[in-house]
């Protein structure tokens, strides 16, 4: 299920962070990398990951309105919109 369909006080593992589509390319960004052997590399990074939302990490909403949704990760709380929420893959966990 995607993060946004969490409701407060649900709690979620990341399985999957994805470009958010329609953006223009505004959820992600190109980098390029020099490794040890001297040979550039190149990841995508999105804007959620940029935030802390990795694969892996545990969620828990606190709010969830109309357009952002108010989340708790890592002692943290980070608000993010409806659209990037959508890119969020979760696997809800039973608090």
């Amino acid at each position: 299920m995607s993060l946004e369909q969490l409701t407060p006080g649900e709690r979620g593992e990341i399985v999957e962070v994805r470009h958010c589509g329609g953006c223009g390319g505004g959820c992600h960004r190109h980098e390029h990398h020099e490794n040890s052997d001297g040979h550039h590399t190149h990841s995508v990074s999105t804007r959620a990951e940029k935030m802390g939302l990795h694969v892996g990490k545990m969620v828990e909403v606190l709010k969830n309105d109309d357009n952002l949704l108010l989340l708790l990760v890592d002692e943290a709380r980070i608000a993010i919109d409806r659209k990037i929420a959508k890119s969020i893959r979760v696997i809800g966990v039973a608090v």
